[in-house]
């Protein structure tokens, strides 16, 4: 991730975090000195319970262990005197408790009874709040689509009593949540809501956070002069009412949109003095963010030994809080400042440091919750079936001694008619209670499944953290898309994006298979590919230790019983000031579109896959060409063209495919993207999607 990405993101961060958290008591000290004077006094009855209440609100922002012993209290209090209310506002303390050490699991839970409680006494305000904290917990969990949906229902009820702050509220992380989303439109649109009523009720921290968020939208959308001018507003209020959060916030925004327009010296002295607030505030987060930034700013200008020393700094600060993603980045930093100081030993040593940290950082997030997953995925699928192969006997089982019963009666005629009607009867009823049984597997199996495809969902959130963030390739490469649609709810294909000082790597990478063991493979092959990054910018070269690397984590010998799984790869580096692109393939080509041309140039990849079988030592060739402004190119996994439909019910193909590009040429990226997306889905109507989908497109 870039320095001044880091300063755009931290804006929707704050904003993720409870609303209520902007508006801190004015003085908490003497309002519980009061009430604890209060609940010295008063009789155990509801007035002690309000005064609980009030104490463990004040609590919740300070003390988070007197707000827990506060909500016990408060609860069995509240129990005792079968007071709806304190037992709801107990409830949801607790859950905040929960939240607060971030176990989401227990504070949904509590927030969805006290929810029920609130929804029972028709406090629609309070009701309100709970279905917005679910919202909280869905985004922070990456259920983005769940988030917006609570967010809307709570904004709903807000609407409903007027209540325009809450409804300011809501808008703003409706906001954030399309941001998270990627759609820019709506984010912009739903932040200019929140500041039009904040503006109405004079909130000049919201008005102030407002403008943050409005510039950071500008800032994505390369609109500068515009993100500059909501930042200086932002600045100009938080300075006014001395909230130092939202000035720092506004001063890093403001040195990296400079430091982008290419004012570097201008920007670096807004990136001084954010740092100066960090440091005044404690923030060594913030601090060794705005130290980086500050290295790289002189790094850009040439001052390599004012660089080094900034980018020590940083990792000194990273190392003290262990924040692995600065350490990452300052080793990086470190690295290429070395080597520019024609210190080549040092410039190994650091790399080898930064490959190392950004390995364990992936194993860490990725390796042991996706093991837990494909074990569980794999165990309740064989459970489920087992259940239902048995039940299928015993159906089958009591439908043959039925058929055996109603036989013998035929031979024994009218004598037995009472007793066959006993038989019949007990049958009845025995297959009533078989039917009973039967119903209760099938919603056991029912809530099997939804158990799996739950995992299968938490897998997919693992897998989007593993692949780059679309708006750093935004940032990096202003006119591009990325159209990923996977068959299934996780994918075998994946995009990759890695930036150095001088080049950008993208890459489209197709796994074996889909689903869930595409899933697995391209979490292997993601890993693999960032280690192989890290260890060379050749793209021939990179791919070369990639299909190493895979070999070797699949165990993949001569032998007969050795898989015959692997990937292909389209990987490009991308030198914007010397206007040159790298390609290097693996059964996936690049087509480039010349400005002005109506013809599909192509570039073939070696024909031979990464893994499998393959040998060791394959070499994968690398292709250059000089770009020119405007020239576009294209790599893509195969499912795009591979995809049946149309009105005879066949392949797209690749002819139509290049067809499809050249027409929309004209056209700016992210259309390009929405008229591919809509063509597809128009081909395939309703027919089943036949394999993952990806396609990137890059003007230069």
């Amino acid at each position: 991730m870039t320095r001044t990405k880091k300063y755009f993101l931290l804006v929707l961060t704050i904003c993720f975090c409870h609303v209520i958290a902007m508006y801190a008591q004015n003085n908490p000290q003497q309002q519980i000195d009061s009430l604890t004077t209060v609940l010295k006094t008063a009789k155990e009855d509801t007035n002690q319970v309000r005064a609980l209440i009030k104490l463990g609100n004040i609590y919740r922002n300070t003390d988070i262990d007197k707000c827990k012993i506060i909500s016990e209290k408060m609860l069995l209090l509240s129990e005792k005197l079968n007071y709806q209310k304190g037992i709801a506002k107990a409830i949801y303390l607790q859950g905040f408790i929960d939240y607060s050490k971030g176990d989401f699991e227990k504070a949904k839970e509590k927030y969805t009874k006290a929810l029920n409680i609130y929804e029972g006494m028709k406090s629609k305000t309070d009701a309100g709040q709970m279905i917005y904290n679910l919202g909280i917990i869905a985004a922070y969990t990456g259920d983005y689509v769940l988030a917006n949906r609570n967010f809307f229902k709570a904004l709903h009820v807000y609407e409903s009593v007027n209540d325009n702050k809450e409804i300011s509220d809501c808008y703003i992380v409706i906001a954030n949540i399309y941001g998270k989303m990627g759609n820019d439109k709506k984010e912009l649109e739903y932040h200019t809501k929140a500041l039009k009523i904040k503006i109405e009720l004079n909130d000049k921290c919201g008005i102030s956070s407002c403008y943050l968020n409005i510039g950071t939208v500008n800032a994505h959308l390369l609109q500068y002069d515009s993100a500059l001018v909501y930042s200086f507003k932002a600045y100009k209020i938080a300075e006014e009412i001395q909230n130092q959060k939202w000035m720092l916030s506004a001063l890093g925004n403001i040195g990296a949109i400079l430091t982008i327009q290419g004012k570097t010296k201008e920007g670096l002295g807004y990136l001084l003095k954010s740092l100066e607030l960090a440091q005044k505030n404690g923030d060594k987060e913030a601090v060794a963010t705005t130290t980086n930034m500050i290295g790289t700013s002189y790094y850009k200008i040439g001052n390599f030994n004012k660089a080094k020393e900034y980018f020590e700094q940083a990792l000194a600060i990273a190392k003290s809080i262990n924040n692995k993603s600065e350490i990452s980045q300052s080793y990086e930093n470190l690295a290429s400042n070395s080597a520019e100081m024609k210190n080549y030993e040092a410039a190994y040593d650091y790399h080898k440091l930064f490959s190392n940290i950004k390995d364990s950082i992936l194993n860490e997030n990725n390796s042991d919750q996706i093991s837990e997953m494909g074990t569980k995925y794999e165990t309740e699928k064989k459970d489920s079936e087992i259940k239902l192969l048995n039940k299928d006997k015993q159906i089958q089982s009591a439908d043959i001694k039925q058929q055996k019963i109603i036989i013998w009666f035929g031979a024994a005629g009218l004598l037995i008619v009472l007793f066959f009607s006993f038989l019949i009867f007990r049958e009845s009823k025995q297959k009533q209670k078989a039917n009973i049984e039967i119903s209760k597997q099938k919603e056991i199996i029912a809530k099997k499944n939804k158990d799996i495809t739950d995992s299968i969902n938490y897998a997919k959130r693992i897998q989007n953290a593993m692949l780059p963030h679309r708006r750093d390739i935004w940032f990096n490469f202003p006119h591009s898309f990325v159209l990923f649609k996977p068959k299934d709810i996780v994918s075998g294909d994946f995009y990759f994006f890695h930036k150095t000082n001088r080049l950008s790597f993208i890459g489209a990478v197709d796994c074996t298979g889909h689903g869930v063991p595409g899933a697995f493979m391209s979490m292997i092959g993601a890993g693999n590919l960032n280690n192989a990054v890290s260890q060379s910018y050749d793209t021939s070269e990179i791919l070369s230790i990639l299909n190493k690397g895979i070999k070797t984590a699949l165990k993949q010998t001569e032998s007969n019983e050795s898989t015959r799984d692997g990937m292909d790869i389209a990987l490009c580096s991308v030198d914007i000031e010397n206007r040159i692109v790298k390609y290097a393939g693996a059964n996936l080509p690049l087509w480039i579109i010349r400005k002005g041309q109506t013809v599909v140039e192509e570039i073939k990849a070696t024909k031979t896959a990464i893994g499998g079988l393959t040998e060791d030592n394959h070499f994968f060739e690398t292709h250059e060409f000089q770009f020119q402004q405007g020239d576009t190119f294209y790599i893509f996994t195969d499912g795009y063209a591979d995809q049946f439909g149309g009105k005879n019910g066949k392949k797209l193909m690749t002819k139509t495919f290049k067809e499809t590009l050249l027409a929309i040429q004209n056209l700016p990226m992210k259309e390009q993207r929405n008229h591919l997306d809509n063509f597809i889905e128009n081909w395939k109507s309703v027919a089943e999607q036949v394999d993952d989908i990806l396609i990137i497109g890059v003007q230069l």
